[in-house]
């Protein structure tokens, strides 16, 4: 039995009994080894639609159309109850376009992501990730806008569209390599991390971005450290717990393909 047959089986084994729509797509960078498993591809975004958002930020500073230190001003009318920091802090407190997309990132700050979604244009997101040949991933409101989640409008991703952008970001090939690195570097440091690097020593780094709503839970990245890897998983209609435990599970699984001195990445003793 091949290596990618091991990862293939130990993946199978730890989704099998799980109930609801899952996908997982992971790429060894090492060795171009690609598997693809579960029985979804596009799923409710949640947080990862800030991905393509992040993408088309870039596009426009690339092509000179804003500046990330362009100030924004925050009025108490932009902001959301949610998570994030903007939300409290006092109105008409001034930030850049810059400091918009790490916190939309890094703290999935949702007040940043709905004040970005209206300075870049929806269209214009759309129009960006379309033109990159990504069909399936698509933003159709802002976060909680209650009246077009009423209309059953919901943003969407494709799995292995995302894996594609993340691929082609590691390759320093999204937008430029310029952007693609700063993209990677913004992404190393978000902070939730309770599923690819949950079992990882701090010094395994890992480019990622997580979303989670009811019943749903995703988080796609690529593990840096050692030989890397990339790996994609989303899930809705689940046990969210059940799903959390079975993705921690199966970034153990795929890092152990990749990387053999395990003792030395996970955090507890082996």
């Amino acid at each position: 039995m091949t290596m990618k047959d091991i990862v293939r089986q130990g993946i199978e084994d730890r989704i099998r009994n799980l109930k609801g729509n899952i996908g997982i797509c992971y790429y060894d960078f090492s060795t171009n080894k690609y598997l693809s498993m579960g029985n979804c591809d596009v799923f409710i975004a949640s947080g990862i639609i800030k991905i393509p958002i992040l993408i088309a930020a870039f596009n426009q500073i690339h092509q000179g159309l804003i500046s990330k230190h362009d100030l924004i001003k925050i009025k108490n009318e932009d902001k959301i109850p949610s998570c994030g920091a903007l939300s409290y802090l006092h109105d008409g407190i001034e930030v850049t376009i810059e400091d918009i997309y790490n916190l939309m990132i890094i703290i999935s700050d949702n007040t940043a992501t709905n004040i970005l979604i209206k300075l870049l244009g929806m269209d214009n997101i759309n129009g960006t990730i379309n033109s990159m040949g990504y069909k399936n991933t698509v933003l159709n409101r802002l976060l909680f806008d209650e009246k077009a989640i009423k209309e059953g409008k919901e943003n969407y991703y494709s799995l292995r569209e995302v894996a594609d952008m993340l691929y082609k970001m590691y390759k320093r090939q999204l937008i430029s390599e310029q952007a693609s690195r700063e993209m990677e570097k913004i992404m190393i440091e978000q902070q939730r991390n309770q599923i690819i690097p949950y079992y990882f020593n701090e010094e395994i780094k890992v480019a990622h971005k997580t979303g989670e709503d009811d019943n749903i839970i995703h988080d796609v990245g690529i593990v840096l450290m050692g030989k890397p890897f990339m790996l994609c998983m989303g899930a809705d209609n689940v046990d969210v717990r059940k799903a959390e435990s079975a993705m921690r599970d199966i970034a153990l699984i795929c890092y152990s393909n990749s990387n053999h001195k395990l003792a030395k990445a996970f955090k507890f003793d082996t």
